[in-house]
């Protein structure tokens, strides 16, 4: 199953009012809507790929992880053929206003590829764990 043009732009949108208003239900509900499947996600690219047989299971772990720390505002969202990809301005914690870039892609068997692109430093290669690197000096 991959979602209808109308569907991702739903999600793209109830994605981060879910994540600011720190709705992890609301938040779960709308990646079920995308992501009835397994997830296969380089988060960044570079790093060893993240899989789960359960995306919206592995997305709110995420969520547990980041959501206190982080809160985004969508940039640019691009929905073109069976994929879509968005900028995402980041407000983590102190630390300087950042970007991403996420690309999504669906197989018919509504398993989702997602690629996300951001600052990560040379030092962090494809064996070491991102999300410690970026959790190390979070605001609590």
């Amino acid at each position: 199953m991959i979602p209808s043009r109308e569907v991702r732009l739903a999600h793209a949108a109830e994605y981060i009012r879910a994540w600011n208003a720190g709705d992890r239900d609301a938040f779960k509900q709308s990646w079920a809507t995308v992501a009835p499947g397994a997830l296969y996600m380089h988060d960044p690219v570079g790093t060893k790929l993240k899989h789960s047989e359960n995306a919206v299971e592995y997305l709110a772990h995420t969520f547990d992880m980041f959501q206190k720390h982080l809160k985004m505002t969508m940039i640019v969202v691009k929905p073109n053929g069976d994929e879509i990809a968005w900028v995402i301005e980041n407000r983590f914690g102190d630390r300087p206003v950042s970007h991403s870039i996420e690309v999504l892609r669906w197989e018919e068997d509504g398993t989702l590829h997602v690629k996300t692109y951001y600052d990560m430093p040379e030092s962090v290669g494809a064996d070491d764990d991102p999300y410690a690197h970026i959790l190390s000096n979070a605001d609590e």
